[in-house]
């Protein structure tokens, strides 16, 4: 009976134990790729005030500026064309769910007609809307020609972001320097159990000067990372983390401050 007992009770304890390790590990690799994400952030936050004193970002802000004026109507056009689908695909599920319930009540079937007469009525809007796009056809090639150029320069600037911060990173990762378990930042990624060490981070999602204002740097990192213990109970024992850091570029000259 005491060995029944010692196995019944050894076996759970153990694997709350490495349970425990196992997410002490987790939160190690967080706390140092958010210590890092930090560091870079602040280090880019430095070197961005060359992109207001060489005036780039002046000619950024110029270039909003015309952007908004050209794609004003494009942009009010593709806002009632998501509202107008929007609505017919609520009008469809309005009348599937009345077609198969042929009782639910007159009362939601005038709801209905009622909704029909909005969804006509924006459909007519949107058909205006339309007919004014149309019947200028140089502001409409040219709000195409502004949106793509803001398109192309926000996917261009994170692309860079993304590539400069991959490489920072390494650079704040790196440990083979130190004298207990010198690792290099791919190993060290890959002993705590990041899927595919340093080409398993994706800052794919990240943004250089995409808000109103140009001021923001928004470096976001995505990876999965193996939880040991869940190898017990699970085919896939990854979970996925998502880590940001935001902060304001120090663009000397713009006559903003910013708090903590």
């Amino acid at each position: 009976m005491i060995t029944v007992e010692g196995v019944l009770s050894l076996v759970p304890f153990i694997i709350v134990i490495l349970g425990i390790i196992s997410f002490i590990n987790i939160f190690a690799v967080h706390n140092k790729i958010q210590y890092a994400l930090y560091q870079i952030g602040s280090e880019l936050s430095c070197y961005t005030y060359f992109y207001q004193a060489l005036g780039v970002r002046a000619a950024d802000l110029k270039l909003k500026e015309d952007t908004d004026a050209n794609t004003e109507k494009l942009d009010g056009a593709m806002e009632d064309l998501e509202e107008f689908l929007s609505e017919v695909n609520s009008f469809e599920d309005n009348v599937s769910d009345v077609m198969d319930n042929p009782a639910s009540g007159a009362v939601e079937l005038e709801d209905i007609i009622e909704q029909g007469k909005d969804v006509l009525q924006q459909g007519t809007q949107l058909a205006q809307t339309g007919r004014e796009l149309i019947s200028d056809p140089k502001a409409l090639l040219r709000g195409f020609i502004y949106l793509g150029a803001e398109k192309l320069e926000n996917s261009a600037k994170s692309f860079v972001l993304e590539i400069i911060s991959n490489g920072m990173m390494s650079v704040y990762l790196d440990g083979s320097f130190s004298g207990h378990m010198p690792m290099t930042a791919d190993e060290y990624l890959k002993y705590y159990g990041v899927k595919d060490g340093m080409s398993g981070l994706d800052f794919g999602n990240s943004e250089l000067f995409s808000d109103e204002k140009y001021r923001m740097i928004d470096i976001v990192v995505e990876y999965d990372i193996e939880v040991y213990i869940l190898k017990l109970f699970f085919k896939d024992p990854t979970i996925h983390v998502v880590q940001r850091c935001s902060m304001p570029a120090w663009l000397d000259g713009d006559g903003v401050t910013y708090s903590k």
